[in-house]
């Protein structure tokens, strides 16, 4: 180094904003590692670091732009070929020697040449034993569509019991393999709604699908009604008439009325040679789908309404003659099979019995003669069902023959003909899954509740049963039957249900739920080493996870209490901790059964929980501060307990406030934010593209980061895992993330137009066109419940803990939408979308599960005005200081969720401003000021995270009307 006397260098330093290349941290100010964390916060991409004996250089690859004054280490700015930290002037740059960079302190100027410099390699200095390093996924190679698995639920006894109804003739057999090579061959175009319903196997009618034809025959029989009823007495009349003009008009309406009746007669013919065309025209129906989900849907329970066309001549026919047109026929079959089961004659009388009605359908008038069944299969059908109306005595006296069969064929060991009995015929269907598993056809049995839909933890039972685990965790899994199944098993199956027990605690660890997973595995003494680790894992997370198992630890575990002594200390006198306090007093009143147990930890913590409630802290009732005096066991405490009720916080929920809230954006940040979800403990999960995804706390400081490319976040329910999702071309790429071990899986890449964003931690719904899917992520997406025939694709979708609303757009028969409600994903709701009433308008598919029609008015000068249309009601909202209208891309954008209504508009000079509006008063409580109009918004229950892509996050929370700002850097 040279030493130079510059006792004309009028600027020895750097001031105000500069473009810099370069910072210098001298030796004699940082030791080694303080330089090497300095230079590690303000290093970028293609820098580069040397090392001399008066310090280290770090020289920027591209000018930076920075406050001088702000900076720890000396700036540098080029000085002709040199870095320098001050600025020259050009007589004094020519006065100084040749040098990489010049060092100004006062009047002396240190000359330095990198020559003389070791070059260092700051990603050394940086310890990566803690990141999980992922390959890079190629997404060249996408996964093939997925192939579901056709339902293994036969519909025929004679393939669920084994073929023990006797065979059928090889005629039969070629016929039915000559309709179905037509079905494979017909077109496939036709649509799932010109599909013909199953009728019941026993009855030879067809109800026309043609209602003008259905009113003709309807009025044909009126006819021929009058024309019976008053042909006997047309001679009296002829007779008593005096008119001459009266016979005439009785041949005319003779006339008309053999008119009428020749017309039933060729209705009748007619219709006969629709049966018969029908029946050899297979070809021509609709196709069913050979392809079906591995797990049948659940039923969506429908009450079938029998058409009033039919019940109305139902009613007429009952008290007419017109019964015995078709009651001689059906009275002679059943004369017919009543001697065949008097004679033992079994084998026929089964193919000609007559089902009775279950009770659990309307049943109607069945005007046609049943006919002799070709095999004996159980019917499938979930239309309104079709029957002889028996007087009362003969209903119970068919029953009573169908039970003594059964119990003949029940001695004979006939036990497919008795369940044929009991499931088709009696329609009892619990007492034949009990009869079969009786008789140890634990599989026949299953697959029968399967098809039949009945409870699933009666379906997962009799699957374990049959060994059949694969299928029994499917259903378990889709429907959650876990628990229920576990109890059914319990006492007679002990090793299954401990077998069972175990799947259902790993699946509720896969869902982030490692507290319930103890207490489910814990009945099992040789996993209760895996339950301690468990403790442990939720104890490392911190927050409320943590307590929850400290109060968990205390039941199961008191021995190993005394070594979490000082953590309670710490927790009980920290005046600051009073969140975590709070948490401790809600768990401790979930578990106040366990007096004995939580006695010792609530007695440590019970004092500064009333200090909380009593500064105003707490959010505790008298009762339940009560409740924790008594469950300390602290006589003294309990006799000085004031009676009075300690003081409550009064409510400061955002929709009580008294005026509106003007709230501000935070400051830019350095970092795109693509995505961001709340966690439990004032913590946040953000997407950050290619970067990752990290989890920051309330001040902005990263906790941990997940390597996995990040754009979009699905949170689980129990906000311990999450799934991310970053888009490849047209297919995504999604990784699993738990925040508690705080490991990241990639699941590999999916095609999806639409997903829900949120997930029970395994059960995820997603769509494409006119599919939607519920998968297991932790099962290579395997299906567990699965529609593909849906009347329209789907373009949207909405989703949370009680539902999911779908937006099915179809070009020809129009939108709908459609209401699923959860658990049990049962179909609620499905109604036809609403045209747009201004041509101006737009219609907006809301988190609230609604459709809203809205569109900008403008006044002349005045302010315009937000007009909503939605269910007949309508609403206006003024936008004060909004320039321009409504485009697709703005100014305007809107959010409606239950109980809140977002309005973001642009104003003057590029910037957004929010109005937070609550529903049901229409009162404008908080608005917010955010710089340009790229911000993206998402809600969870009462928390709004407000974020955009210059490293912004704002967090309102509507309960306590709180606002926390967050610039990411």
């Amino acid at each position: 180094m040279l030493e130079y006397d510059g006792a004309l260098i009028r600027r020895p330093v750097l001031t105000g904003h500069q473009q810099i290349e370069g910072l210098w941290f001298s030796s004699e100010r940082f030791d080694e590692c303080e330089r090497a964390h300095l230079i590690l916060d303000q290093w970028q991409t293609g820098a580069s670091v040397y090392r001399f004996a008066e310090g280290d250089l770090l020289r920027f690859c591209q000018p930076v732009s920075t406050q001088c004054e702000a900076l720890v280490g000396w700036p540098l700015i080029r000085q002709s070929r040199a870095l320098c930290s001050a600025p020259l002037a050009p007589q004094e740059v020519r006065s100084l020697p040749a040098a990489d960079v010049w060092l100004v302190r006062g009047s002396h100027v240190s000359a330095l040449q990198l020559r003389d410099a070791a070059p260092l390699v700051p990603g050394q200095w940086i310890d990566v034993s803690g990141y999980t390093l992922l390959d890079t996924y190629d997404c060249r190679g996408t996964l093939p569509e997925p192939v579901l698995e056709p339902l293994l639920v036969p519909i025929d006894v004679r393939e669920i019991l084994g073929g023990g109804l006797g065979p059928v003739s090889p005629e039969r057999e070629g016929v039915m393999q000559a309709l179905l090579e037509r079905q494979r061959n017909a077109p496939q175009n036709l649509s799932p709604q010109t599909s013909t319903p199953a009728n019941n196997d026993w009855t030879n009618t067809e109800e026309p699908s043609n209602p003008w034809l259905k009113l003709v025959v309807s009025f044909v029989l009126v006819a021929a009604l009058f024309w019976i009823g008053g042909h006997d007495n047309k001679q009296d009349l002829y007779r008593s008439s005096p008119n001459p003009v009266t016979p005439v008009w009785f041949e005319i309406g003779g006339l008309l009325v053999g008119a009428l009746f020749s017309a039933l007669l060729f209705t009748l013919l007619l219709m006969g040679v629709r049966k018969l065309l029908g029946r050899a025209a297979v070809p021509g129906r609709a196709p069913q789908s050979p392809v079906q989900p591995q797990l049948a849907p659940r039923a969506t329970p429908v009450q079938h309404k029998p058409a009033a066309w039919r019940r109305w001549l139902t009613r007429l026919t009952l008290h007419s003659r017109l019964s015995a047109l078709y009651g001689r026929r059906q009275a002679a079959y059943m004369r017919r099979m009543l001697e065949m089961f008097e004679n033992g004659d079994l084998e026929e009388a089964l193919r000609h019995a007559i089902p009775l009605d279950s009770g659990q359908s309307v049943s109607e008038q069945e005007f046609g003669t049943p006919q002799r069944r070709q095999d004996l299969a159980i019917n499938q059908h979930t239309g309104p069902s079709r029957s002889m109306m028996f007087e009362e005595d003969l209903e119970s006296h068919l029953r009573q023959i169908y039970r003594h069969t059964f119990e003949r064929l029940d001695r004979e060991g006939r036990i497919e003909e008795a369940v044929f009995v009991l499931a088709e015929l009696l329609k009892v269907r619990q007492e034949s899954l009990d009869y079969l598993e009786k008789h140890g056809r634990y599989q026949q049995a299953a697959d029968l509740a399967l098809a039949w839909d009945m409870p699933a933890a009666v379906i997962v039972r009799l699957l374990c049963l049959a060994d059949n685990w694969q299928r029994a965790l499917l259903v378990a899994r889709r429907d959650d039957a876990f628990a229920d199944a576990v109890v059914m098993l319990q006492e007679r199956w002990p090793e299954s249900a401990d077998r069972l027990r175990l799947e259902w605690a790993e699946s509720l660890t896969g869902k982030g739920l490692w507290l319930q997973a103890v207490d489910v595995i814990w009945s099992l003494p040789s996993e209760r080493g895996r339950a301690a680790q468990w403790l442990l894992n939720a104890e490392e997370a911190g927050g409320r996870l943590a307590i929850g198992a400290l109060v968990k630890r205390a039941i199961l575990l008191p021995d190993t209490l005394v070594t979490y002594g000082a953590w309670v200390e710490q927790l009980r006198d920290d005046p600051l901790r009073f969140t975590e306090r709070a948490a401790l007093a809600e768990t401790l009143l979930l578990h106040k059964n366990q007096t004995r147990a939580l006695a010792w930890l609530t007695r440590a913590t019970v004092h500064a929980i009333i200090a909380d409630q009593a500064s105003g802290h707490g959010r505790l009732t008298q009762s339940q501060v009560q409740t924790l005096v008594k469950m300390s066991k602290d006589k003294l405490l309990q006799a000085d307990l004031p009676v009075k009720a300690l003081a409550r916080p009064v409510d400061l929920s955002l929709r009580s406030v008294g005026s509106t809230l003007e709230l501000t954006a935070p400051l830019m940040g350095s970092r795109a934010i693509l995505d961001a979800v709340p966690l439990d403990d004032s913590r946040y999960l953000l997407a950050l593209g290619e970067a990752g995804a990290v989890v920051i706390d309330a001040a902005g400081k990263t906790l941990f980061h997940f390597p996995v490319p990040a754009q979009t976040i699905v949170l689980a329910h129990s906000r311990q895992m999450a799934l991310v999702l970053a888009l490849r071309d047209d297919v995504w790429r999604i990784s699993k993330l738990d925040l508690v071990n705080r490991t990241a899986t990639d699941l590999g890449v999916q095609m999806l137009d639409v997903f829900a964003k949120s997930f029970d931690g395994a059960a995820w719904t997603i769509g494409r066109s006119h599919q939607l899917r519920v998968v297991d992520v932790d099962r290579g997406f395997e299906t567990l419940w699965h529609v593909s025939d849906l009347p329209g694709r789907i373009v949207s979708m909405h989703d949370d803990l009680h539902g999911e609303f779908l937006w099915l757009a179809n070009p020809k028969q129009g939108s709908q939408l459609w209401h699923y409600r959860l658990p049990d994903r049962r179909l609620l709701r499905r109604e036809p979308i609403p045209a747009r009433t201004q041509e101006d308008s737009y219609q907006l598919f809301s988190a609230s599960s609604e459709i809203t029609e809205f569109r900008i008015r403008s006044e002349g000068q005045d302010d315009p005005i937000l007009v909503l249309e939605q269910r007949g009601s309508r609403k206006e909202y003024r936008l004060p200081g909004c320039v321009g209208g409504f485009t697709d891309d703005g100014p305007v954008r809107l959010f409606m969720f239950e109980h809140w209504l977002l309005i973001g508009y642009v104003i003057a000079g590029q910037d957004t401003r929010w109005h937070f509006i609550h529903s049901s008063s229409d009162r404008l409580c908080t608005t917010l000021q955010w710089p340009l109009h790229d911000v993206q918004v998402r809600c969870l229950g009462a928390d709004w995270l407000l974020f955009d892509h210059q490293g912004r996050l704002t967090h309102i929370n509507a309960d306590d009307a709180s606002q926390r700002n967050l610039s990411l850097n």
